[in-house]
């Protein structure tokens, strides 16, 4: 178990929400519906995203909460997602090493 935010969190998966943060910074994902790209760092006990951006595709029914998300906390195999007013709007597992 490791308590590193970098890795994928999250299912891989069509509909699922995942992020993958890279060593290097960079965050690639998909909140459900859009793909999404930008940079995160770490930021004391968490990390901060850059603003993610975002492409633009409608899909009903999919709650696209991730693409709002401004800082983070890994507590155990989960990422906690949190908004621009600290409200926690979602947790993404940790994907196993196949995903």
């Amino acid at each position: 178990m490791s308590s590193s935010a970098e890795g994928t969190w999250g299912v891989k998966r069509r509909g699922e929400p995942w992020l993958q943060l890279a060593v290097e910074g960079r965050v690639l994902g998909n909140d459900g519906c859009n793909r999404l790209m930008g940079g995160w760092r770490v930021d004391g006990p968490g990390v901060r995203f850059e603003p993610l951006a975002s492409t633009l595709m409608y899909c009903e029914g999919v709650d696209t909460w991730l693409s709002t998300a401004v800082t983070a906390l890994v507590e155990d195999d989960e990422l906690v997602v949190f908004d621009a007013e600290g409200r926690e709007i979602g947790r993404l597992p940790r994907a196993a090493e196949s995903d």
